[in-house]
């Protein structure tokens, strides 16, 4: 989620990705995390699995929202689906409107991390002019060293285009401290698979099993993941911010819909 300069890499590699567990042939694995999302409609996501954070202030890009733990912003649907649900409200105070917008950013911080892996979310996204969903990792250390010392890598991105955007962050802040593809990972309403390895050679991304970025030590400075820090999972739907426009013509509320999240 956090903005920085980056290198395109082009085209859409047609590799299959080799290991994917569970389902449609593949082997079962034993995950180290995972999260279907069954429960009533309207229930609480896990709270053994993901809290919240909480508040506005822009959360260093200058974005809108208010961020919730109300089940008006975060949800299951009763389908084994987590609903994060950007809302929109209108008040009027002497005459003048004043809109704040709402909506929810969950994290595995407090209750998991790993250090290397396959990370994996099926993710369907409803692309919209200011809002900007994403799934993405921090090092687990954020607390004692900050940001972006702990590292940063944004599996998913989307700014209201027909793409998607992948980011590895390093702690350099120039542009060879991080590496994306842009515009080269289409996205549209349906479901899809979005999925990175991460091993000593580096991250490789998937998307629906196939491979579209693969982003090594060599190919940044400063790289500060190969020292054994875990990072942990965050999912949220921000709202305007130096990411994209403001939401002007956007109807609300705007829902990203996670059909599970899996770590092996």
């Amino acid at each position: 989620m956090s903005m920085m300069a980056g290198v395109t890499v082009a085209g859409t590699s047609a590799v299959v990705l080799p290991q994917l567990s569970g389902g449609h042939g593949r082997p079962a694995v034993k995950y180290a995390f995972h999260d279907d999302f069954r429960g009533p409609a309207g229930s609480a996501p896990n709270p053994a699995l993901w809290t919240y954070d909480i508040g506005g202030g822009g959360w260093g890009n200058n974005e809108l929202e208010v961020y919730t733990a109300s089940r008006a912003n975060s949800f299951l649907d009763g389908q084994g689906h987590l609903v994060i649900r950007a809302t929109k409200d209108v008040t009027w105070t002497g005459g003048k409107a004043q809109t704040t917008y709402y909506s929810a950013r969950l994290k595995t911080q407090n209750s998991f991390s790993q250090y290397q892996g396959t990370f994996e979310a099926r993710i369907k996204l409803s692309a919209h002019k200011g809002l900007w969903p994403a799934w993405w990792m921090m090092g687990q250390n954020i607390s004692q060293v900050g940001w972006p010392a702990c590292g940063e890598v944004d599996m998913l991105e989307n700014y209201g285009e027909r793409y998607v955007e992948t980011t590895v962050h390093t702690p350099n802040q120039d542009d060879s401290g991080t590496l994306s593809s842009y515009g080269t990972v289409p996205v549209n309403d349906g479901w899809h698979v979005w999925t990175v390895v991460w091993d000593n050679a580096g991250f490789r991304f998937y998307r629906d099993g196939r491979a579209y970025l693969t982003v090594t030590p060599g190919d940044l400075q400063d790289w500060c993941f190969s020292s054994g820090e875990p990072m942990f999972m965050l999912l949220n739907l921000a709202v305007g911010g130096t990411a994209g426009p403001l939401p002007r013509g956007t109807k609300f509320p705007v829902d990203m819909l996670v059909d599970y999240v899996r770590v092996w």
